[in-house]
Parts: structure tokens; sequence; C-alpha cells
């Protein structure tokens, strides 16, 4: 059960980050700097960098970076699948599972705000929001498939 959870949680967080770092790739390309945002992020990260102008576009602060959100999307895959497993035991714990991703969100932009504030304005917090709300959406996609019960409450709540 638990090897099942983890192994659920790391592919749901894998699938979340890759839809982020899709997300900034299209927009840093639409802008015309592919890779500026984890290297934005890495810069702050690492470098304590605290001006857009003086971060360079590094594979360090790429991969670096690219390392820390691949952890932290899979620690909170593992806590989703986690929620989801006890969610089918006990069909009340589904709110948590909401209230785990509004969290998520709001812990985003709350640590970019204190830690990394002139990142807002290199990063607008709808690009942030945007990017996380479609890792949601992707996460939950691949949980809810796996979770029946689950997908079919979702389904029905809606109606």
């Amino acid at each position: 059960m638990i090897k099942r959870i983890v192994t659920e949680g790391i592919a749901a967080g894998a699938i979340g980050a890759g839809t982020v770092a899709l997300w900034f790739l299209c927009w840093d390309l639409a802008r015309g700097a592919p890779l500026l945002t984890p290297s934005l992020l890495g810069g702050a990260l690492f470098d304590g960098v605290r001006d857009a102008s003086a971060v360079q576009i590094t594979p360090r602060l790429v991969l670096g970076y690219s390392l820390v959100h691949g952890a932290a999307f899979g620690l909170f895959g593992v806590a989703a699948a986690a929620l989801l497993a006890a969610a089918d035991r006990q069909p009340v714990l589904r709110v948590g599972l909401f209230l785990l991703f509004c969290c998520f969100e709001i812990f985003a932009l709350a640590l970019i705000a204190v830690l990394a504030e002139w990142l807002l304005e290199a990063l607008p917090w709808w690009s942030i929001a945007a990017g996380n709300v479609l890792a949601a959406g992707a996460m939950l996609g691949f949980l809810l498939r796996r979770h029946r019960a689950a997908w079919r409450a979702f389904l029905t709540a809606s109606e």
C-alpha cells in the first residue's frame, strides 16, 4: 500500500512539475527568453539574487532549480496520493484534497512574496497561479483515474 502511494505520488508530482515547466517554457519563449523563469528562481534560491537583470541563464541555475522544483512536486504528489488513498476509505477526506491544493497555491505565492518579492515583477502572480492551476488539473486528472470512487464523487458533485 505504501509503495503504491509513493509511486503514484511521485508520478503525479512529475506530471505536475512537467506541466508547470512546460507552461513557463512557453511563457519564456513568448517573451523571447527561453529558460528565464527557472534561472530567475534558481538565482533567487541559490545565489540570493535580488534583481532580475542580474540573472544570467546558466545550466547550473536551470538544472539546480529544476531538481528542487521536481522534488517539491514529488513530495506534494505523495501527500495528494496519500490523502486520496485515505479518502477512498473515508470519503469526508476528499475535502482535505481540495484544501491541500488551495494551500499549495497560496504557499507558492506567499513563499515568493516573502523570500523574493522582486520576482513578482519578473513573473506576474497570475502566471505563477496559472501554472499551478494547470499542474493541479494534470495531477488530479492522473490521480482521479486511479481512484474511481473519488472520480465518481467529483463528477456527481458538479451536477
